[in-house]
């Protein structure tokens, strides 16, 4: 299968994926997931926490059903 014909595809992703990808070596912005590279995911969900630190970032968790999610905002 060409890899462009992957671009902006939707797939089944929970939480726990997201918590075990692991970067290429070489490659630090691709991800393996099922014998595909994961360049760029969005996901939706609940804000369940966050941590505010002025002029640095902002910590949250999403839920998205499946589990949370830990994110970071840099704000700087």
């Amino acid at each position: 299968m060409d890899v462009l014909q992957l671009v902006n595809t939707h797939i089944n992703f929970l939480a726990f994926d997201s918590l075990t990808l692991k970067p290429i070596p070489h490659e630090s912005t691709n991800f393996p997931h099922r014998g595909r590279h994961l360049l760029r995911a969005e996901t939706m969900g609940i804000v369940v926490s966050r941590n505010f630190k002025p002029n640095r970032f902002i910590e949250f968790d999403i839920d998205n059903g499946t589990g949370c999610m830990p994110c970071i905002l840099w704000t700087n």
